[in-house]
C-alpha cells in the first residue's frame, strides 16, 4: 500500500533533506517556477490529486518508501548528546507534534519502542517537515536502550508527577549529553523507567486540568533544557 506526505511544505522539507521518496506529483494548473532537482514528478490534475490522499495537499503529494529505522549505535557513532525516549506514544498526531518540537529544540535522536507509533503519513504530516534532519530509533526494550545510554555517560531524566519529582523551574543546569523520557497519553511512563531514570522531574501547573498533553509536555521540557544547559 502506498504512503503519502502531502502539503506544499512538508514535501518541499523531504526534497530538500533527501527523505526517500519515490515519485512527487505536483497539480498541473498551479504556477509553480521552482526548478526541481528530482526527476520522478508527475502533473496531474485537481481530482486525480484528490483521489490520492483526502487532506489538504495544496497540490503537492509525495509518495514515500518505507521509514528505515536507525540503529542505537548510531547515537555513539554520531557522538549524539540530546536523546529523546517515547514510552509507548500512541497518537500519531502526538508523534508528529513530538517530532516537529523535537527538530526545534536539537532532540534530534528519537527512541519509541517498537509495538507503538510508527512513523506513518499522518505522523510526517502532523510534523510538518520536521522530520528531516531527525534519527529515528525503534527498540524492542525501552529498558535496555537507557541502560546502553547510561552506560555511555548520558543522564537520564523522566517526566511524571510523583514523591520523588523535582519541579522544572527549580533546575537550571542540565549536563550533556542527555535523555528526556516522556510517556504514554494516558498511563504515563512506566514504572520501571521511572525507577532506572536518574532525575523524574515535573512541570508545575497552576490551573484545573490534571495533565497537559504529551506532545505540549515534551516541547515545554525539550526547550527548558536547551536553553539551560551547562548554565551557572
Amino acid at each position: 500500500m502506498s504512503k503519502y506526505i502531502y502539503g506544499k511544505n512538508s514535501v518541499m522539507d523531504a526534497l530538500n533533506n533527501h527523505f526517500p521518496i519515490k515519485k512527487l506529483f505536483i497539480q498541473n494548473n498551479l504556477s509553480f517556477k521552482q526548478k526541481l532537482n528530482f526527476k520522478n514528478i508527475s502533473y496531474i490534475t485537481l481530482q486525480e490529486m484528490n483521489k490520492l490522499v483526502k487532506g489538504n495537499h495544496q497540490g503537492f503529494i509525495a509518495e514515500i518508501e518505507e521509514y528505515k529505522y536507525f540503529d542505537i549505535g548510531t547515537i555513539i557513532k554520531d557522538k549524539a548528546s540530546q536523546v529523546l525516549v517515547l514510552d509507548h506514544i500512541q497518537d500519531p498526531q502526538n508523534f508528529g507534534a513530538i517530532l516537529r518540537s523535537a527538530n526545534a529544540f536539537n532532540f534530534n535522536y528519537i527512541i519509541p519502542k517498537d509495538r507503538a507509533c510508527d512513523v506513518t503519513p499522518t505522523v510526517l504530516k502532523t510534523s510538518s517537515g520536521g522530520f528531516n534532519g531527525l534519527k529515528i530509533i525503534k527498540v524492542s526494550s525501552l529498558l535496555e536502550a537507557i541502560n546502553f545510554l547510561k552506560e555511555n555517560g548520558f543522564w537520564v531524566y523522566s517526566s511524571a508527577l510523583n514523591n520523588n519529582a523535582k519541579k522544572l523551574d527549580d533546575l537550571n543546569n542540565f549536563a550533556l549529553p542527555i535523555c528526556l523520557i516522556v510517556g504514554n497519553e494516558e498511563k504515563g511512563i512506566s514504572s520501571t523507567l521511572l525507577k532506572n531514570s536518574d532525575e523524574v522531574i515535573y512541570i508545575e501547573q497552576f490551573g484545573t486540568v490534571q495533565s497537559l498533553n504529551v506532545s505540549v509536555a515534551s516541547a515545554i521540557l525539550m526547550h527548558k533544557i536547551k536553553t539551560t544547559i551547562n548554565k551557572k
